[in-house]
């Protein structure tokens, strides 16, 4: 059972509550500007909103898992040489590029001493479901501003457009990261297991 506990992300769990409250707090203004009752936050009813916003978080985060997929096949020139490497190490001469890679973040996962392969995973999962949420926030107000067309709207369509392409570069940044810095340290690990003669 400690096993389990010893796994469970901090960020991870961190990242699912703020990408649910942002979620929650749009709707809350979305449903003020459109005139239509929402249910009060306060004191009394804050561990409530918690849990809905953490599970709001795991509903967005599935969403996006649906939605983005990065392409685990392509790598440069210098990513597939330690891919080939890595080929070898792992005795998989038949495994994809994408396979490869995974055996290597696994790998990388469990030797993350710096702990920057969790982090830039967790911002990377972060940044994704903030993207998804200015995405649909930014369809739902383009629908409402065909509908009724006023400046304010125009303005809200124009922020919340912006900040979902600034959340989609961010979140195509942190996964660059995160490869590199997986492929990197498998070429450490190597390194370290030949120096002390494994």
């Amino acid at each position: 059972m400690n096993q389990i506990f010893s796994k469970f992300n901090l960020y991870d769990q961190i990242g699912y509550l703020l990408v649910g409250s942002i979620a929650l707090m749009l709707a809350y203004v979305d449903f003020s500007v459109f005139n239509v009752s929402f249910p009060n936050f306060n004191l009394t009813n804050l561990p409530l909103w918690v849990v809905v916003a953490y599970f709001l978080g795991h509903v967005i985060q599935a969403v996006a898992n649906i939605l983005i997929r990065e392409k685990k096949e392509d790598f440069d020139e210098s990513e597939k040489e330690i891919l080939d490497l890595a080929r070898k190490y792992f005795s998989t001469e038949k495994g994809t590029d994408g396979e490869v890679w995974n055996l290597c973040y696994m790998l990388a996962s469990a030797k993350d001493v710096s702990g920057q392969i969790q982090s830039f995973n967790a911002y990377y999962s972060l940044y994704r479901g903030w993207f998804i949420v200015f995405a649909v926030e930014s369809l739902l107000i383009a629908a409402f501003t065909l509908y009724s067309f006023n400046l304010p709207k125009i303005v809200f369509l124009l922020i919340s457009s912006i900040t979902a392409i600034l959340f989609y570069r961010r979140l195509k940044r942190f996964y660059v990261y995160l490869r590199s810095k997986v492929l990197q340290t498998f070429i450490i690990v190597r390194i370290l297991e030949k120096d002390s003669g494994k």
